[in-house]
């Protein structure tokens, strides 16, 4: 059982199969930018996570270690049947360790042998660090294990939900607290598990994303996959096409590469205006050259990082009604309606017509600088209420009370 001593914070892991790294995982960005958040204000924090990055084609850990030029020490080990490595870092103030194995699949939980020693590295983790509040995602067999391992030993567990995949009321039962990004989040899941939240909005780490000038060439719209609304853009960007040749689209390449566009069955061989971005760790490189961004979202958004992040830097969002979205852009950005059929799973594309208002808009910002301007400020205005010294208290305590009074906490 561990103890929090009067006046000080509490000791902070975060554990996940899910690599802490990955970039192209919004659940990633927003923990990585809390942790880093409480770190920097004085708070003990670590990290063990594991390998499992979210992008849809071939990238591995190494190569995004690589990537990020980190310097690392890896220890190579087994346990069992299964072979690893364990890299060491420091990044953001944090001590962080990152399993890896090469079995690692996107979107599938870890085989047995491999979750086994992933979990015999938590046990060292844990006795080692000595963790008063453990904060984890990821609900499959693993996640179960992870939340046990800290209450066998007193330590008290927050499980953040980043988006709507729990079914299960009963793997909540353990966890001492639950923390979502927005008042949608909280209310979905109260209505379909009866479960009790804290709403504290994401934490952006401004200094990361906002652009010193932002030069605004393009209509951007991030990681074309179905889920982002990749079919809606298509049948938009055909329009533009048609339309407004003189109007430049940007895709940026995420969890999802450029692919996607072309199989959503829309003529795009006639457009001009379309261009592409590969993935970049540093998303100012394409807020930068952005003077729309577009978020058609298909699925449910818990909370809706990419609006925030475009809206601390002034450039207008048009977004779907779906999830949070409207609470992120309630002061800021346009919203509009997606026919119930467009959904996450449907590889339906929009009509002309459904997409009209969408064309109608992203020309009135083009063209009406009186508009933009307006739209541009209600956006920084609206992103006050991320700045990072606004939401610290908030975090502080939450985690505070949950490390010292337990039980689910609701805010």
């Amino acid at each position: 059982m561990t103890t929090v001593r009067p006046g000080s914070p509490p000791r902070l892991l975060f554990c996940s199969y899910h690599c802490y790294l990955d970039p192209s995982n919004g659940a990633a960005l927003a923990t990585r930018d809390l942790m880093e958040l409480l770190a920097g204000s004085g708070w003990p924090c670590g990290v063990f996570s594991g390998p499992q990055l979210d992008y849809e084609q071939g990238e591995s850990l190494p190569q995004l270690l690589s990537d990020y030029r980190l310097q690392v020490e890896v220890r190579r080990a087994s346990a069992g049947p299964a072979d690893f490595s364990v890299y060491h870092l420091v990044q953001g103030g944090l001590p962080i360790s990152v399993y890896h194995t090469p079995n690692t699949r996107p979107y599938q939980p870890p085989g047995r042998d491999d979750g086994l020693a992933f979990l015999s590295l938590l046990e060292q983790v844990l006795d080692k660090f000595r963790p008063d509040v453990l904060l984890t995602y990821g609900g499959y067999w693993l996640g179960q294990e992870v939340i046990a391992a800290a209450r066998r030993r007193g330590i008290r567990v927050v499980v953040v939900l980043y988006n709507f995949a729990y079914r299960d009321a009963g793997f909540f039962r353990p966890v001492d607290a639950v923390l979502v990004p927005s008042r949608f989040s909280q209310a979905y899941y109260r209505g379909t598990l009866g479960l009790e939240s804290t709403a504290i909005p994401c934490v952006l780490d401004w200094s990361r994303v906002q652009c010193p000038a932002v030069e605004g060439r393009y209509v951007t719209f991030v990681n074309p996959q179905p889920i982002k609304g990749v079919f809606l853009f298509a049948r938009l960007a055909q329009e533009l096409g048609r339309r407004r040749p003189d109007i430049p689209l940007l895709v940026k390449e995420g969890r999802a590469k450029a692919g996607w566009l072309g199989r959503t069955g829309v003529d795009l061989s006639g457009v001009s205006n379309l261009f592409w971005m590969a993935h970049t760790p540093d998303p100012r490189e394409f807020y930068r050259v952005s003077r729309v961004v577009l978020m058609p979202s298909f699925w449910l958004e818990s909370f809706g990082r990419v609006a925030a992040e475009a809206c601390l830097n002034g450039i207008p969002v048009l977004a779907s009604r779906r999830g949070a979205l409207p609470e992120t852009l309630a002061e800021a950005g346009f919203l509009f309606d997606v026919p119930e059929r467009y959904t996450a799973e449907s590889r339906l594309v929009p009509s002309a017509a459904e997409v009209a208002p969408w064309v109608e808009t992203i020309i009135r910002l083009w063209d009406d600088a009186g508009f933009y301007e307006q739209a541009r400020r209600r956006c920084l205005a609206a992103a006050e209420a991320w700045r990072p010294e606004r939401l610290l208290p908030r975090y502080q305590e939450f985690f505070t009370r949950v490390s010292r009074a337990g039980g689910t906490a609701g805010a």
